[in-house]
């Protein structure tokens, strides 16, 4: 029997029924709209440890390669450690490293990673391979000595040989080195004066493109698209002339995973170099291509980041430039980082930014290769080369360390969707609340689930999402701290330059980087540490 304390009226019952399902549907919502950060890695961080290459392995997880302040006789002690997407210990492997050796990049494929040094100094271009299993963690090695004085750019694994790009002398140059054999060989058809390789990128079906740009002065210039298989074959070729008053600044290619092949980059007035559009070009050699130029002002969101009577101006101007038969007086600095393929066509991604006043004389060298990253990388699926994000490299000679003393300050990212035919569909971006790197380096990354676009960077120990549905073009805005280790842990600082966000796989990003955390619990009660967050969003 109940009292008449237990006794509810039954519309009062009624209304709390009804707060209870809004507060739960609420919350359901609300953690829907949410980022997610389900897991973390940490580990102490000693002044003395040098800093970590963090390698995405895809739905396999994440490598992390590092120097460490350790020796075996004459060898220093390079250690990788292999996570799963729960961001557990898999692997731990500790390799031997002569002291000179300086780590260039790595590759990756379904069970090995294949990590690349320079055995001589910047004058002598030796290598050597090592070939790491995940696996089992052991190792195999390989010397590879070119006869020529080689600068190396670019290099990739196809099938069962490595491809090198390159200059000997300022000419352009592809080198095959083949593992079985240990046989080099130079690919024909290169060695052109004046000629810029401005890409060399891996196929899903166990071929490499290699884009040459003519950077003449006199007569005809031309851009050629070249296709090889892994032995060194021509499969492909398209030149395709470029017009007098224009320039081609940079290129990526698309990688097979549509039928089609497509190169998109950014161009400008044949002296300038700033940027004034995005240019593609679809790869079909039986037929007359052209290159489809597009400007900035064209484009319907490129210039969110800026005032709107400023963006509307610019806009108006490119117009009537336009109209006028002139090319489009507003320029800015812009980098692309990649092209992700997907059935209605090709994503561009791409940042502004602005450079310092002290830029590295080698950003002025009319040889200049301008993909940022040390480590240039790419991944496989299925036992076929899957590069799931475009191949990154630097904007200074491979082993070269030297970063600019002032700060390159990048202001957005912006997407561009391109159709099979190189039509653009539209254009997306995310204004970024000024990010200053030591370089030119992506700052921010995105993903596409079903209808939406999710972009994200981070500033400081702040993640930072813009999500936008191109179905009813609504826009959503989060913010949210990196999550730390214990919920009683503090974030004191962060280490500003040296950490990061990057697409992992499906709507998961991953984000690391160097923190300083109080815990007045702990016996330590500051530690430095180096921190993974496996971040997924909604």
């Amino acid at each position: 029997m109940k009292t008449g304390n237990d006794v509810k009226p039954r519309g009062l019952r009624t209304v709390l029924s009804i707060r209870t399902t809004l507060f739960f549907l609420l919350f359901t919502l609300s953690a829907f709209g949410q980022v997610q950060q389900p897991n973390r890695y940490e580990i102490p961080q000693k002044n003395n440890d040098d800093y970590f290459n963090v390698i995405s392995l895809e739905e396999k997880g994440i490598a992390l390669f590092r120097e460490r302040d350790k020796f075996k006789a004459s060898n220093r002690i390079w250690e990788m450690t292999w996570l799963d997407t729960a961001l557990q210990e898999k692997r731990n492997v500790e390799l031997e490293i002569k002291e000179r050796y300086k780590l260039l990049g790595y590759e990756v494929t379904p069970d090995v990673l294949y990590f690349l040094f320079r055995t001589g100094e910047t004058t002598k271009n030796d290598f050597e391979l090592i070939a790491v299993n995940i696996n089992d963690g052991k190792d195999t090695r390989y010397a590879i000595k070119p006869e020529l004085d080689f600068k190396l750019t670019h290099f990739c694994k196809v099938d069962e040989s490595l491809a090198f790009g390159g200059y000997v002398n300022s000419d352009p140059a592809i080198f095959l080195f083949e593992l079985s054999t240990n046989h080099i060989k130079a690919v024909p058809g290169f060695f052109q004066k004046d000629t810029e390789l401005v890409d060399m990128r891996l196929n899903e079906n166990k071929t490499f493109n290699v884009v040459l740009i003519d950077r003449g002065t006199k007569g005809e210039r031309n851009l050629t698209f070249r296709t090889f298989d892994a032995s060194g074959k021509l499969l492909l070729e398209d030149v395709v002339p470029i017009e007098e008053n224009k320039t081609l600044q940079t290129g990526l290619t698309s990688t097979l995973q549509r039928e089609d092949l497509i190169l998109l980059g950014t161009w400008g007035e044949r002296s300038s170099k700033q940027s004034t559009g995005f240019f593609s070009l679809r790869i079909d050699p039986f037929n007359e291509q052209k290159v489809n130029f597009v400007p900035f002002g064209e484009l319907a969101h490129y210039l969110d980041y800026l005032k709107p009577k400023r963006a509307q101006n610019i806009k108006d101007d490119t117009k009537s430039d336009l109209e006028m038969g002139r090319i489009p007086s507003y320029v800015n600095y812009v980098m692309p980082y990649k092209i992700t393929e997907h059935k209605d066509g090709f994503l561009l991604m791409a940042e502004v930014y602005q450079p310092s006043s002290t830029m590295n004389p080698y950003y002025n060298s009319p040889y200049y290769n301008p993909y940022y990253n040390p480590y240039g990388y790419s991944s496989y699926g299925q036992g076929y080369y899957y590069p799931g994000m475009s191949r990154m490299y630097r904007p200074m000679p491979y082993g070269s360390n030297v970063k600019n003393s002032d700060e390159i300050k990048t202001s957005e990212t912006v997407l561009i969707a391109f159709d099979g035919q190189g039509h653009i569909k539209w254009d997306q971006s995310m204004t970024l609340d000024e990010i200053k790197m030591p370089s030119v380096e992506q700052v921010a990354d995105f993903c596409m689930t079903d209808d939406r676009i999710h972009f994200i960077y981070r500033k400081e120990s702040d993640l930072k999402l813009k999500t936008i549905s191109l179905k009813n073009d609504t826009v959503n805005t989060y913010s949210e701290k990196i999550k730390p280790l214990n919920p009683v842990d503090e974030i004191r600082s962060e280490k500003d330059g040296e950490g990061s966000i990057k697409h992992w796989y499906g709507n998961v990003f991953y984000t690391y980087g160097y923190q300083t955390i109080r815990n007045l619990g702990n016996e330590d009660r500051v530690r430095d540490v180096f921190y993974v967050n496996k971040v997924v969003v909604p």
